[in-house]
């Protein structure tokens, strides 16, 4: 278990987000851009995830070289400062199990010792709650990658910041996206907007129903018009649990919405609300 001050949740719950320093130092980030990054597969060699992750970085990770490792290689990289590694870990706020456990992609770098709570941590990003099912979100991984990657050039490109300045960067990222086309599966939309017509009640931009292929298709064909959600919520309505909500372009990460709830039964479910369509109404 891996507990990190998980980064773009603490950003949206942000009453402790300045008790200790979230961001990784220019050093490390120096260290990484010059680093090798090692993505560790998963010890279950017949499951979906090794397959998935080896596809997403050959198309998507650009930033540094990347190779393919297993576990018992990691177990030595772990320990080498020079070397990074992306690795899928069970994610928690230290003190704040109740708020959920997360699996996460965490671009980390190796330290001695090797522990992975103690590694320098570039950036950890919430995939989904650990209770959902890998076959709901693997289709994002190469999202995920490209969005990392922006982080990543974030940091370099504003060195030494305190974590208030990336705190404002995300809370003021908001765009208009109604001049572009939202891909959404309705599994994720609340019963208020989960048809084309009852979303046209609330927001006037264009809209699409679509399959998890078609959003993976978009991404990896970096189509210019298309947006997608990506929701990280909890399989249940646990009263309490948060549900984070990020929409970005398929072509590059980018961000055009970002906000959270928590859940409070049938009034606040763990889907995609129409309050937030109302928000993104609002956006010019």
């Amino acid at each position: 278990m891996k507990t990190i001050s998980l980064i773009l949740i603490s950003i949206l719950l942000s009453t402790t987000i300045f008790a200790q320093q979230m961001l990784p130092t220019a050093k490390q980030v120096k260290t990484f851009l010059n680093s090798r990054t090692y993505f560790v597969q998963d010890n279950n060699l017949f499951g979906m995830y090794n397959g998935a992750i080896k596809e997403a970085a050959e198309k998507h990770w650009k930033i540094t070289k990347f190779f393919m490792i297993n576990k018992d290689d990691y177990n030595k990289k772990r320990k080498v400062p020079e070397a990074s590694m992306l690795i899928q870990t069970e994610s928690h706020f230290e003190g704040q199990e109740d708020l959920g456990v997360f699996t996460s992609l965490s671009l980390v770098l190796g330290k001695s010792g090797g522990n992975i709570n103690t590694m320098p941590d570039i950036i950890t990003l919430p995939l989904a709650y650990s209770d959902v099912d890998y076959d709901r979100y693997h289709y994002k991984l190469g999202l995920a990658l490209i969005f990392m990657q922006n982080h990543v050039k974030w940091l370099q490109e504003n060195p030494n910041v305190e974590d208030k300045a990336l705190l404002n960067h995300y809370k003021n990222s908001k765009r208009n996206t109604k001049e572009k086309i939202l891909y959404l599966l309705k599994r994720e939309m609340e019963e208020e907007v989960n048809s084309i017509s009852k979303i046209k009640e609330f927001y006037s931009g264009k809209v699409k129903f679509v399959s998890q292929e078609e959003i993976k298709n978009a991404v990896d064909n970096k189509k210019k018009d298309v947006l997608v959600l990506h929701l990280v919520a909890p399989t249940r309505n646990i009263k309490g649990s948060v549900v984070t909500k990020m929409i970005l372009s398929a072509e590059n990460a980018q961000i055009f919405y970002f906000d959270f709830h928590r859940v409070k039964g049938k009034r606040l479910p763990n889907k995609f609300l129409k309050k937030d369509f109302e928000a993104l109404e609002e956006i010019e």
